[in-house]
């Protein structure tokens, strides 16, 4: 197999949730597990591959598994849930969505630990940062990021960013550089530096949706409402590739092409960095959703899955480096995994 080419057989399709789902981790290596966060208001961790001797599944022909209850189930949130994160060690994870606030979750008790109430509009983005991710920075709709102690028992955060000008839509901590990348609906990437206290900002003109660090912090994945993803060179900003849009065919030979016009669709690096996954809007042709591919040097589209009918959207992608596998939310509540 190439170093660009992912796996796009179906291995399993979770069934769990009764609304759109919008954020999908795996855990923490080796990723045994998947957290989903869905509009019906709850987090699921279900198996990322079914286990073979688990009665909940039904093998159809093809050899996919299909799931239709979690293994455990985490309900407080009284909106949507817009985004999980998970600690490297598994133990806890973190969600943001239309309450406002930040849940700080114990996974083996099953409730929340710390519920944060500083921001005053919904809450887009969240993850963890610091030694033994004891910090955990979140990104909202009221255009602030904000960065809570979770040793400290204080009910504000320890500090708090306020450049953006509109929703800060996504977030990702990059620890080996010490900085976090944040994404916001006014058109810019801001990348704050925590050590030097400085901030580096990119102007898109397009509302972003996604950022994303290459593991080695050098290169910045952004998506952007004009349909495309950009990976640009953090020093400078310089535009290292494109992916999507119709400069590049942006779609596959089947005709689908990668769409986004007005949802807040996340992007990843895949296979240690050597290729792009997204998900993507339907496509008015097809009236069907998919998840995309592209190869990181070439910028040619390498994958293409449709997510199934009656899919409008698949707005969450995860990718488990350890498993190969990778996961897709889609709108109609289904988690597609393919391996």
């Amino acid at each position: 197999m190439s170093p660009s080419r992912l796996p796009t057989r179906l291995v399993h399709t979770l069934k769990t949730h009764n609304a759109p789902v919008n954020a999908v981790t795996f855990s923490s290596s080796p990723g045994t597990y998947i957290l989903t966060g869905s509009s019906d208001r709850s987090i699921h961790i279900s198996r990322a591959i079914p286990d073979s001797s688990s009665n909940n599944r039904n093998i159809k022909q093809q050899g996919a598994g299909e799931t239709t209850a979690p293994i455990q189930k985490y309900e407080a949130h009284g909106y949507s849930v817009l985004d999980v994160a998970v600690a490297a060690d598994n133990a806890r994870f973190a969600s943001v969505g239309g309450d406002r606030q930040v849940f700080l979750w114990d996974v083996e008790q099953g409730g929340t630990v710390r519920r944060w109430s500083g921001h005053n509009a919904r809450v887009e983005a969240v993850g963890f940062a610091g030694e033994g991710d004891s910090v955990v920075v979140s990104g909202s709709a009221d255009t602030t990021i904000n960065i809570w102690d979770t040793k400290s028992h204080s009910t504000k955060p320890i500090q708090t960013l306020t450049d953006a000008r509109d929703t800060v839509s996504s977030l990702h901590v990059h620890m080996p550089t010490y900085s976090i990348a944040s994404g916001s609906y006014d058109g810019h990437v801001r990348v704050y530096d925590l050590r030097m206290g400085s901030a580096t900002v990119d102007v898109l003109g397009y509302p972003v949706t996604s950022v994303r660090c290459s593991a080695d912090g050098n290169a910045v994945l952004v998506s952007t409402l004009d349909g495309r993803i950009r990976m640009l060179d953090r020093a400078d900003g310089k535009l290292l590739k494109g992916f999507g849009g119709d400069d590049n065919g942006g779609g596959m030979d089947d005709g689908r092409k990668y769409r986004n016009s007005e949802l807040r669709i996340r992007s990843v690096f895949a296979k240690n960095d050597a290729v792009v996954l997204s998900g993507s809007e339907a496509d008015p042709s097809t009236g069907q959703a998919g998840m995309f591919a592209w190869d990181v040097l070439s910028g040619e589209a390498v994958a293409g899955v449709p997510a199934g009918e009656g899919v409008k959207a698949v707005s969450a992608v995860a990718w488990n480096e350890r498993g190969g596998c990778w996961a897709g939310g889609c709108s109609d509540g289904t988690v597609k995994v393919y391996g």
